[in-house]
């Protein structure tokens, strides 16, 4: 019985972790909702799906389900800044607390609460990461709500983050203190007709720079507000085929503040087909192809220039080859938000596994390619980012998990001094009540 709840233990957090490392490795910004890429993929991978599973809650209070735990990691990191000329390393110490609630408040109406805490301290430079209260990606505020309406599912969502770590954006090179506070929120509604579906949604994400040295990056804050919808068909038990849109307004705080580094408005719109379903029983796919539109402004900075008028396409398979091996393939090619320009048109390609090698052990990791090509302007770049993961967790005792891991990200851009490497060695405690 040990074993069969310690494969179970293994999966989940090898699943987990290795979610949160492929997207946010090989994504532009894990917060951008203006992507065609993140919007397609909504239904098929939601963020929840990285919620805690219902066997693993073990504290009681009522009908509400809770898990608490705290973890302490210490990590080598060869390029905290990531800059070229002038790299700086540092031993980054980081505890963690989480909490998760679960209410099943009617059979049909549920709220879920997922929250991680902490601090990054760097040992030889306590002034770096802005000094701010970390919260982890996941972390996320959920409420399904099913109306007397047949088959109509209201999800109310709130995700909030904080990063610390520049090279969660592709476009930013040399950032010194860098710290930078997200949150999404919004609703979707979906109305299951069968073989038909038609879905709907909101999303509003704020994003804004904090920590001591908030006014290096405030040229990053905006309100970004989109809307979106799909109508879907089931043409086969494994084919679901449909046509989806969204429609993106983002506004920029700052406005047309002097700085060079000033971005500006702009509206922007997606149509296309998409399709997901099941290639077998093993592999799931989503898959979804169509045109972007975004105009700028370019009232806030004349040097930045160009609207984007392009194709997107982009792809993702899931395959579970056993209980004990699952591995993911992502590509994708877009117009995306930059902090360099008007917009950076990205290809990229992700390939993530998780993998429980024997009794307590497990094995997980990623790779990602990205291309990008900035939109003109004074500080554009071209622009290509190699990097990956490996990391071994082994789970000591029912409530101790250790887990081991080294990162590297390489990034060569046609701006010399834009380029950087990064590797990162390091070891965390976790300990679940």
């Amino acid at each position: 019985m040990r074993r069969k709840s310690t494969q179970k233990t293994m999966i989940y957090l090898w699943r987990a972790t290795t979610l949160v490392l492929f997207f946010s490795g090989g994504l532009l910004c894990a917060q951008d909702i203006a992507r065609p890429s993140l919007g397609g993929q909504r239904a098929a991978y939601p963020l929840s799906s990285l919620a805690v599973p219902a066997s693993r809650y073990n504290v009681k209070a009522g009908p509400v389900s809770m898990l608490f735990s705290a973890s302490m990691g210490a990590a080598y990191n060869s390029n905290v800044n990531i800059s070229d000329g002038n790299p700086t390393a540092d031993l980054v110490l980081s505890p963690r607390v989480g909490v998760g609630l679960y209410w099943p408040m009617t059979k049909l109406n549920k709220m879920r609460f997922n929250v991680q805490l902490g601090y990054d301290y760097y040992v030889n430079n306590p002034d770096l990461g802005g000094q701010v209260l970390v919260i982890d990606p996941g972390t996320e505020f959920l409420f399904n709500l099913s109306l007397n309406v047949p088959n109509i599912k209201i999800t109310f969502f709130e995700r909030p983050s904080v990063s610390v770590n520049p090279i969660d954006n592709s476009t930013l090179s040399d950032a010194q203190n860098y710290a930078m506070f997200f949150n999404t929120a919004g609703v979707n509604l979906t109305w299951d007709l069968n073989d038909v579906q038609i879905g709907a949604g909101y999303s509003n994400l704020f994003t804004y720079s904090v920590g001591n040295d908030a006014q290096e990056f405030n040229y990053l804050n905006r309100f970004v507000n989109q809307v979106s919808a799909d109508v879907s068909l089931l043409v086969h038990p494994c084919i679901r085929i449909g046509i989806e849109g969204t429609g993106t307004s983002t506004t920029y705080l700052e406005g047309s503040d002097p700085g060079s580094n000033a971005l500006n408005d702009s509206t922007g719109y997606t149509l296309g087909l998409f399709a997901q379903g099941k290639v077998s029983q093993y592999i799931d796919y989503a898959a979804g192809a169509g045109w972007q539109i975004i105009d700028f402004s370019e009232s806030n900075n004349s040097n930045n220039t160009g609207n984007s008028s392009k194709p997107y396409f982009y792809l993702t398979l899931d395959n579970t080859l056993n209980k004990y091996f699952s591995h993911r393939i992502s590509l994708g090619y877009e117009s995306a938000p930059s902090s360099q320009s008007n917009y950076v048109q990205m290809f990229f390609a992700q390939y993530g596994f998780n993998w429980v090698l024997i009794r307590d052990w497990s094995l997980g990791g990623s790779v990602f390619y990205q291309n990008g090509e900035d939109s003109p302007g004074q500080n554009s770049e071209n622009f290509d980012r190699v990097g990956g993961n490996i990391a071994l967790s082994y789970q000591m005792t029912k409530h101790w998990v250790l887990n081991a891991y080294f990162n590297i990200t390489s990034k060569a851009s046609d701006v010399f001094s834009d380029s950087y490497n990064q590797q990162i060695v390091g070891l965390t405690a976790t300990y679940s009540f």
